[in-house]
């Protein structure tokens, strides 16, 4: 049904053809000036706009609870098996880093166990913004595409796909399109022009615009905050994308209506969904965020209410809010840690509710199905490494900020779990590496004692804090009657032992170059700013050599601890010391899309989209190949290049859980 007049409804984007790609002056969006000034890091903080979430505060009571308790008894435990003759200092690094990991683990587990409590309840703020009736729009909103260096066939083909549809809804005259470009090279610059050029002849909608930033100061937080202070004025919310996002009409108009339905919020974050993927790495990661990736959201949004999270695409933010309260300042020092804010997403959501404005998470499809907000991930785990190196920079840049006056506790809280996500990995190596010399025959008791059976019952605590989310997720999917989108319940069940297989075997490969990463930033290195690979090229082997020689090194170091010390490996050490000496074969194998498409062809780590029910293929069309067709074929840009990689989870509260204990990017 139409939510608007037929002469509404019949308005149409520009026509005009553009015979000089050169030749768009009106392309630029009108002057709308808006005051946003640079926020200090230190201020008080406002009022509340918003009614408190009744539970809240025993929600978070709970959490913390199950974790200082959980915590507690793991650590008596083992303190308890190792303090007969007194505590060594090898004993009490081993039990701090139990404190620490085991806390994290346990936090994750109790947010699941939320998550699932919520996702229940159809009174909660989230089922309900998901159901509510949806109504005519009143205010206008801009989509925000940003674009630095990117492939732009498919980048215009997804803004078409979603100008399309809302010009199908009747929605042209409330949203604009803005494409906001940073990059630097004249040639992809002028290929830019051309593409926008085919997509603003290529048909009806809302009306679109282009605009190229001659400085690229501050990356991406700059150029948003660049368009706000020239032309936020004439808009009231503004939806911001990455260059692989695409979104469904009734996604963006659900979104659009909760913000005009609630004045106090200044922000709704929706969970992506991955889509697109072909190589065995990327399915790995798609069927992950996809399967477990609702219950991690609902665990977020159970715990952090209007205290969320931004990720810095994929959500609506109020102009008028955002304006006044997040323009970011620069941190004292110099790069790495100095400088403009790289992770300015988490700090912008931290500075909205510091200035009064609820942050919500939006966990449930806005759609009436599965999805309705999708993104890609970095085709192969070198892809993926390199992208977690500049989140990994960026987050460890809160540290700067964690500090700051008037932030409540909870937006401290998504700070610290984003620099833990990253600080956590040489502590999980460490843990692996002390007990594994305690475990050795003279670190023991003389009938070798009591702590390894401690130590044992803490690891299978710990690994069903690890596994339950994942079989609760799996519960989720058949209660809600969603197995045959996964394949059906026994496919859907095989796919979840391949991806905690792959998990468990990528896990100390992800955790040895969080700690390269970490090293590299301590040392002050820089990692600049670079188009993401999104391409599905192929990788070789001597490629993945070249970049993972140092994994291999550590874990020839972990296989000679054990009979160094006059013990055997533990089935820990082991794993994890032949997966890092195999780290070139196993990112080499997963980065195949050959082999990926014999997994979808056998029914494997399949996703909603892939093989949809014929009452929704209408609506999947094209979703899973990600390039939309555009009136006029570009070509692309780029050719396939060497892989090099980023993280099992996008800033999504999870992808691939790990089997084995590892740090997961939850913001």
């Amino acid at each position: 049904m139409h939510a608007y007049t037929d002469s509404l409804q019949r308005r149409r984007a520009e026509a005009r053809s553009f015979d000089d790609p050169r030749d768009l002056d009106d392309a630029a969006p009108p002057p709308a000036p808006l005051a946003m000034p640079d926020q200090p890091l230190h201020q008080p903080a406002r009022p509340a706009r918003f009614a408190a979430v009744p539970g809240l505060g025993r929600r978070r009571a709970a959490l913390a609870a199950f974790c200082a308790g959980s915590t507690g008894l793991a650590v008596f435990a083992v303190t308890a098996a190792m303090a007969e003759d007194g505590l060594e200092p090898l004993e009490v690094a081993h039990l701090t880093l139990i404190l620490v990991l085991f806390g994290w683990m346990a936090f994750s587990f109790a947010a699941s166990l939320g998550g699932l409590w919520l996702s229940r309840r159809p009174g909660a703020w989230e089922r309900t913004m998901a159901r509510t009736p949806l109504r005519p729009l009143t205010r206008r909103t801009a989509l925000l595409a940003p674009i630095y260096h990117e492939d732009v066939g498919p980048f215009f083909g997804r803004l078409a796909a979603m100008r399309a549809g809302l010009h199908a809804l009747g929605l042209t005259p409330m949203f604009d399109i803005v494409v906001l470009s940073d990059s630097r090279r004249p040639e992809v610059i002028a290929e830019e022009r051309r593409g926008f050029s085919a997509f603003r002849r290529g048909g009806a909608g809302p009306r679109a615009y282009y605009r190229h930033r001659p400085e690229n100061i501050d990356r991406k937080a700059g150029n948003v905050a660049d368009w706000v202070r020239r032309h936020g004025g004439a808009y009231d919310h503004m939806v911001v994308l990455d260059a692989d996002s695409l979104m469904d009409a009734p996604t963006l108009w659900r979104l659009a209506a909760a913000m005009e339905a609630d004045p106090s919020l200044g922000l709704i974050q929706t969970a992506p969904a991955i889509v697109g993927r072909r190589t065995v790495f990327g399915r790995l990661e798609q069927f992950a965020n996809t399967l477990y990736g609702p219950l991690a959201a609902w665990g977020v949004a159970w715990w952090s209410g209007t205290e969320g999270n931004y990720w810095g695409h994929n959500a609506i933010l109020r102009v008028e809010a955002f304006a006044q309260s997040s323009g970011l300042p620069h941190l004292k020092g110099r790069k790495p840690f100095g400088g403009h804010i790289m992770s300015h997403d988490f700090v912008e959501a931290a500075f909205l509710r510091r200035a009064g404005w609820g942050v919500r998470l939006a966990p449930a499809p806005l759609n009436d199905d599965w999805g309705g907000s999708f993104e890609e991930s970095p085709p192969t785990l070198i892809d993926h490494l390199i992208r977690d190196r500049r989140w990994c920079q960026g987050n460890l840049q809160h540290l700067g900020v964690l500090g700051a006056r008037g932030l409540h506790p909870v937006s401290r809280l998504h700070l610290a779990r984003g620099v833990l996500s990253y600080a956590l990995a040489p502590l999980w190596i460490a843990l692996v590496v002390t007990g594994a010399l305690l475990s050795a025959p003279e670190a023991g008791t003389d009938d070798g004692g009591g702590y390894p059976l401690a130590g044992a019952i803490v690891l299978a605590v710990s690994l069903t804090f690890v596994l339950a989310p994942k079989l609760m997720s799996y519960g989720m999917m058949l209660a809600e009657g969603r197995a045959r989108r996964f394949g059906g319940a026994w496919r859907a069940l095989a796919s979840v032992g391949l991806e905690t297989v792959a998990s468990t075997l990528t896990a100390p490969i992800i955790m040895a170059a969080h700690t390269r990463a970490l090293l590299s930033v301590a040392l002050g290195r820089d990692a600049g700013w670079s188009a993401q690979q999104r391409d599905e090229g192929r990788l070789r082997g001597r490629a993945a050599l070249a970049f993972h020689w140092p994994e291999m090194l550590i874990g020839l170091g972990l296989a000679i601890i054990g009979p160094a010390m006059g013990s055997s490996l533990s089935p820990w050490l082991a794993v994890a010391a032949a997966s890092l000496v195999a780290a070139p074969f196993i990112v080499w194998w997963t980065a195949s899309i050959g082999r990926g498409l014999r997994l979808r062809n056998a029914g494997l780590l399949l996703t909603p989209g892939e093989r949809p029910e014929p009452r929704w293929a209408p609506q999947w069309a094209g979703v899973n190949s990600f390039s939309p067709r555009m009136p006029e074929t570009i070509s692309a840009r780029q050719t396939s290049r060497p892989a090099v990689a980023g993280s099992l989870n996008s800033r999504m509260p999870t992808t691939a859980v790990p089997t084995a204990p590892t740090p997961v990017h939850t913001a």
